[in-house]
């Protein structure tokens, strides 16, 4: 068995991943420390800073 995934799997994989960061961004801000979920990467904060650390949700572990 290989270890490649085929084309159509792989864009199939690549597209899932694509859905869940657009609708699960972890969002920290590091001026004022609100933190949020969010589906825009260039979101800005309620403090209005767009000094963000941002982290897609499906790369949390399920504790």
């Amino acid at each position: 068995m290989s270890d490649v995934l085929k084309p159509d799997l792989l864009k199939e994989w690549l597209d899932k991943i694509e859905i869940a960061n657009h609708h699960n961004i972890f969002c920290h801000c590091r001026a004022c420390g609100w933190e949020w979920i969010d589906s825009n990467l260039e979101a800005i904060c309620k403090c209005g800073s767009s000094d963000l650390e941002t982290i897609a949700c499906w790369q949390f572990p399920d504790d």
